[in-house]
Order: C-alpha cells, then structure tokens, then sequence
C-alpha cells in the first residue's frame, strides 16, 4: 500500500533487525491520543459502497457521527488494549449486532443491497483499521520502521483483530503485510468507489458535532459555544492529516483536493505531533485503557524483578 508513511531509504530497506524498543513504541501508538487527527483516514471504509448505504441507512452519521467514531474507538481499544476474555466477548458481541445490518440502501443508494457480515465487507473494515494504525505511526512519533519491524507491527494488530475474523477463508485477515497491501491496492483500484455519503461526510468534518457519548449534558452545554469556534479548525487538520494518511486512490475518492499549502500545513502539524509524542506523559498521551494497561504492566515487571535468581540454597551456606 502506497503512502508516505512508509517510504525508506535503501539502507533502512535492506535492515531486516527489529529493535524491541520500536516495538513497544509501535504498541504505544495503538493506544494513543494522537492518532485522532488521523480519524478521517478511517472514511477508506465507505469507499466501498455497501458500506455506504448500510451507514447511511441507519442514520446514525446523521443523527451525531462523532458518536459513531466514540463507539468504534472505544471497540478498538479493547481489541488492541483488553485481555483475551474482553476481545473475544467483544469480538462475538460485535458479530452478533452486525447480523441485523442487512438490506437495501435508500435515497443515493437504493439500488445497493448490503450485508455486514459479508466476508468482503467485513474484512475490508478490519484492514482499515489495521492500515490507519500502520500508516500513521511515522507521522506521529517520527520513527521509520524497518521492514522486519513493519512486519512485526502488522503482526501485532492482526492478532489483536483476530477474533474479529468469520470462519470463511474470505473473511480471514491476509496472512501477513506483504498480502495486505496487495488486497488493499486491488480494493482501492478495483472495489471502491466514490459516493455521495463518503464526500459529504468527509467534508462535514468541519462542522464535526461534539459527541454525547462520554459527556454529561451539562459539560456539553458549557463546552458547546467554544466548539463552534474551535471545529473548524480542528475539522480542516483532521481533512489534511487523514488526506495524507490515506492511500491516493482513496484520497481522490473523497472529493478533498490537497493543495500545494496543504503540504506546509501538514509539515508543521506533523512537527507539532512529534513534539507532543516526546513531550507529554504517558497520562494524557494514552488513551485510559491503553495508559491502564501500561500501568499494569509495569507494576508487573517491577514486581518480577524482585524474584531470586535461584531457589537453591545460596553458595555461601553450602
């Protein structure tokens, strides 16, 4: 899959070392706050027009689609952040919802049967989130990573989506990166389409609506006239910085044309989140579950390190 992000050099292409510490700032990523300026990279997934006229159908972008992205998030986090028993529980919860998700779009899309069980459609959603996660880390944390790494990382998510996989062989997750970005670039090129829920929304991200999910009333009551000044500003970043994100094929697809001043913007706001990424502390960078989890892990090996070597009687009272 071609974007920016994954550009190297020749040397960095022919090192096949994974350095642990990448690694753990890969997973880190995963759980990070930055990657929401990213979140409009995730409209690859209403490029295939199924997926279209099943969102649109149940209203729900309509209604207040800064919800919908709080919803999917948090589903996210505990498949790349809960333990084996949350993400299987959440994996089945999730497939049995989606067997209502059936029938025949209205309006723009009334010709268009869909199905969210369809292994196509279900597996195209999964590989998007994979590539968002993939794709952006450089951008945030101005890190290359290696192939063996990229690999790695790859790996990495597919086993934290695993259980989201359905027993058909079209509807298992590609086997490994190289695979991926060969399924991607032939969705893109052969599969996805332009429509007009995918340009409208993407658009829309100007006038993103302050979500209800998470926020008492009374909190978004307070917060609401400052939003309006705020949004859309913090709606045109997310536009340049998805645009970026995203595969070029799908970009096109969103109607969003990047001009020469977008490549300004995005360098410095690239710069901004790397800033960030070295900055602040793991309490605001992460999000709760994956800032919980780094916790506990750390207690963990604190507590492990106060192990003996050996039970066996010591040497000098042998």
């Amino acid at each position: 899959m071609a974007n920016n992000a994954t550009v190297r050099t020749a040397d960095q292409s022919a090192d096949t070392r994974i350095r642990p510490e990448v690694l753990r700032e890969f997973r880190k990523h995963s759980g990070s706050a930055l990657a929401g300026v990213f979140a409009g990279a995730a409209f690859d997934q209403v490029a295939l027009v199924p997926v279209a006229a099943a969102v649109d159908r149940t209203g729900r972008f309509a209604a207040n689609f800064a919800d919908r992205g709080v919803r999917s998030g948090a589903s996210a986090m505990i498949a790349l952040w809960g333990d084996s028993d949350d993400r299987r529980a959440e994996a089945e919860w999730l497939k049995l919802r989606h067997r209502d998700v059936r029938g025949a779009g209205t309006a723009d899309f009334g010709e268009v049967k869909y199905s969210a069980l369809n292994p196509v459609t279900w597996k195209w959603i999964a590989v998007s989130g994979i590539f968002v996660v993939l794709n952006t880390f450089t951008y945030c944390t101005g890190t290359q990573l290696r192939p063996a790494e990229e690999e790695a990382a790859y790996q990495l998510l597919r086993e934290a989506f695993a259980d989201l996989e359905l027993p058909s062989a079209a509807g298992k997750l590609p086997a490994d990166l190289a695979e991926a970005r060969r399924y991607y670039d032939t969705m893109a090129t052969e599969e996805l389409q332009s429509n007009p829920f995918l340009v409208e929304k993407f658009a829309a991200l100007t006038k993103l609506p302050l979500p209800t999910l998470g926020l008492p009333p009374l909190a978004r009551r307070a917060l609401t006239p400052m939003w309006l000044v705020v949004r859309p500003v913090a709606g045109h970043v997310i536009q340049v910085c998805s645009s970026k994100a995203m595969h070029p094929r799908v970009q096109e697809l969103t109607g969003f044309e990047l001009k020469p001043r977008h490549e300004q913007e995005f360098a410095v706001y690239i710069r901004l989140l790397q800033w960030a990424w070295r900055t602040l502390p793991d309490r605001v960078l992460l999000q709760p579950l994956a800032y919980n989890r780094f916790q506990y892990e750390k207690m963990i090996r604190a507590f492990r390190g106060f192990g003996l070597e050996s039970f066996a009687v010591p040497e000098d009272r042998r």
